[in-house]
């Protein structure tokens, strides 16, 4: 089975090719996402207020009263935490089913379907890959420590250290080619609508360094995207501020600031007209950066899943014409 070439740009940058061709699908499934993140994140801060309003009233020495705030609290915090884990799994399921399928379901976008499922148990073993990694050089570190401990004089150190170092240096390039090998994992569930965790690694046998280019070309969209959002996050911020400066120098040059004042100051800012303007200027643009990231990075498995789905399409007809006779072209006649 030969699978199309590897084409570098349509691999990165699927997800704008996907958004370019169904536009109206892509600026769907984002508004609702925002919705839906901008209602957890006012149930965050409803959850925070009362923690809030009680540094603002009072000193926080009143132990009891902080713990009975902190408690009260709490239940919405979980709830909100539950709410944002299933939101992003609701929101994988629905941008791979759109790069992978080129499907988005009707009215609603999101649903907790077995799409969802299906990605709930990859990320799980995801998790569990991320956290046996991380024991694993956590032991090599102590052990390298202890090493080191034992060894006597400049030269045994240093050597000690270059082992370390190298040890470290294998486990990180061991770990990367492990999560390529399985990044196109949670694209093929989708795809296939079955749990794909294993097929990850066929699906991407001699393409793991073009998809390594490609991830790394993402982290410098990344990187220069955050530096785009934080000027904007920052002018905002100032505008915000400006009609606040000359009070908040005012109490920096205080003998002793009073805390209650400050907070005081801030809530003012947060619940001014133009205060609430800028926040959101703030927030959608984080939103906005944030979406568009996460569609590029699943966009590089889609490509992987679409790519491999691709071939099999072709050797399908292939498979069957040979497993049926009479679909086969008749022998010409004889001379």
């Amino acid at each position: 089975m030969t699978k199309p070439k590897y084409d570098f740009v349509d691999a990165t940058f699927h997800f704008f090719k996907v958004a370019a061709r169904r536009p109206m699908a892509a600026l769907w499934i984002g508004f609702w996402q925002m919705v839906l993140v901008c209602v957890l994140t006012v149930m965050l801060f409803i959850a925070f207020w009362p923690v809030f309003t009680l540094a603002l009233e009072n000193d926080m020495t009143d132990d009891a009263l902080v713990v009975q705030t902190l408690l009260r609290s709490s239940g919405l915090f979980t709830l909100v935490g539950i709410g944002f884990l299933l939101l992003s799994l609701a929101a994988q399921g629905a941008w791979l089913r759109l790069l992978t399928r080129d499907e988005i379901k009707p009215v609603f976008p999101f649903r907790l379907g077995l799409d969802e499922l299906r990605l709930f148990g990859v990320n799980a073993v995801f998790v569990t890959f991320w956290f046996v990694g991380y024991l694993a050089v956590l032991i090599l570190f102590l052990g390298g420590a202890a090493l080191l401990g034992g060894i006597d004089g400049a030269g045994g150190i240093a050597v000690g250290a270059l082992v370390g170092t190298l040890l470290v240096l294998v486990g990180a390039v061991l770990l990367i080619i492990l999560c390529l090998r399985f990044a196109a994992a949670p694209a093929l569930s989708v795809h296939d609508r079955g749990f794909r965790l294993f097929s990850a690694i066929p699906a991407s046998k001699g393409v793991a360094g073009m998809m390594f280019l490609s991830y790394l070309t993402l982290i410098g969209v990344w990187i220069a995207g955050y530096i785009v959002v934080s000027m904007i996050q920052q002018v905002a911020v100032l505008f915000a501020a400006s009609d606040l400066v000359g009070a908040f120098m005012a109490l920096e040059t205080a003998s002793e600031p009073d805390p209650s004042e400050i907070l005081a100051l801030l809530r003012e800012t947060l619940t001014s007209p133009l205060g609430i303007v800028m926040v959101s200027i703030v927030v959608i643009a984080q939103f906005i950066f944030q979406i568009a990231f996460e569609g590029l990075w699943h966009g590089v498995g889609a490509y992987v899943a679409r790519r491999r789905g691709a071939a099999e399409a072709v050797a399908a007809p292939a498979s069957a014409d040979s497993a049926n006779p009479s679909s086969a072209p008749d022998p010409e006649p004889a001379g």
